[in-house]
């Protein structure tokens, strides 16, 4: 597991800093600071990510984030709703409010605790869902205190480092940026349930930040060639054996987990249910009726729920 004495981690880590010097959009800074009035003083820092980032001033636009809090009992009290939330991190919430022109604004967050980030995030999880996820662009907001910024920049670099090394073995010769990672955030997708096809959700990501994955697959890989490629030598037959392994071992349990963790949101996230629905039509077109009775007992009702959709092909 790469680490900060890793020879590539300071060229890694200049490039995510530098994407964090940027200010928050306004919109995005306004729905942090409601968030963090209603969870008091157990918010740590802000990780603002997801197509909001690059929409955080479309109305319509729900803004999604990762609130890093000290103590899940400090935000859920003592019972089984902070359990739950330490189990299987995070816990998906919902809040809504008026921004300082007097428009509504929405936002769907997770709670984790920073100590679970700060670790998941640096590659020390088998599941991929915190560093694959926090490789792509994000951005560290309302950070405590400046250490605690510096500590999270330097898990978003080690996460990089980490997804780049995970994916390495499988890929050999000469290699474009934009193939290395594509197929990295593909061999994530396919480690959850997902409405959206793997290869090609992940490939609109890259094409999006192109200069980016550029950037980074030099900082992590090494220099392009005057084909724009970059040769990786072949992995060792027992390397590319105990990689594959890995990998399938993580859609083993990724899968499993990310049906836990829709279920759990169904009936810790107000509107979950719907909210759930509403995301796996937008990406896969399938729809299923709810009933109102449904809606009041999503946990009840869910395993039939989650069954009827993937009968219909919601989930791939």
């Amino acid at each position: 597991m790469a680490g900060r004495a890793d020879p590539r981690f300071a060229a890694v880590r200049e490039i995510i800093a530098a994407e964090h010097a940027a200010e928050p959009p306004r919109r995005a800074a306004e729905m942090a600071a409601a968030i963090a009035e209603k969870h008091g003083n157990s918010v740590n820092a802000f990780v603002f990510y997801g197509s909001g980032l690059r929409q955080a001033d479309d109305p319509e636009k729900m803004l999604d984030y990762y609130v890093l809090v000290d103590r899940y009992i400090s935000v859920h009290g003592a019972g089984p709703r902070a359990f739950a939330s330490f189990a299987l991190p995070p816990s998906v919430h919902y809040h809504a409010a008026t921004d300082s022109s007097g428009a509504f604004m929405s936002s769907k967050y997770s709670i984790i605790s920073t100590d679970a980030f700060l670790r998941r995030a640096a590659g020390r999880a088998r599941e991929p869902m915190i560093w694959a996820r926090f490789s792509q662009p994000c951005l560290v907001m309302a950070c405590q205190t400046p250490a605690l910024r510096d500590r999270l920049i330097d898990a978003l670099a080690l996460a990089v480092l980490h997804f780049a090394d995970t994916v390495r073995p499988l890929m050999s010769g000469r290699v474009t940026p934009r193939d290395f990672w594509a197929r990295a955030l593909a061999e994530s997708y396919r480690t959850e349930l997902r409405a959206e096809r793997p290869y090609e959700r992940a490939g609109e990501i890259v094409d999006r930040y192109a200069a980016r994955y550029e950037a980074l697959a030099v900082a992590a890989l090494g220099p392009m060639d005057a084909t724009g490629r970059i040769h990786l030598e072949a992995a060792g037959a027992p390397q590319l054996l105990a990689t594959r392994i890995s990998w399938a071992l993580r859609r083993w349990v990724g899968k499993p987990a990310t049906a836990g963790r829709v279920l759990k949101a169904a009936f810790t996230f107000d509107g979950g249910l719907d909210y759930v629905l509403h995301k796996l039509e937008t990406h896969s077109g399938v729809t299923i009726p709810v009933s109102d009775h449904q809606r009041r007992h999503p946990l009840l009702w869910s395993p039939l729920l989650a069954w009827r959709l993937w009968r219909r092909g919601a989930f791939r």
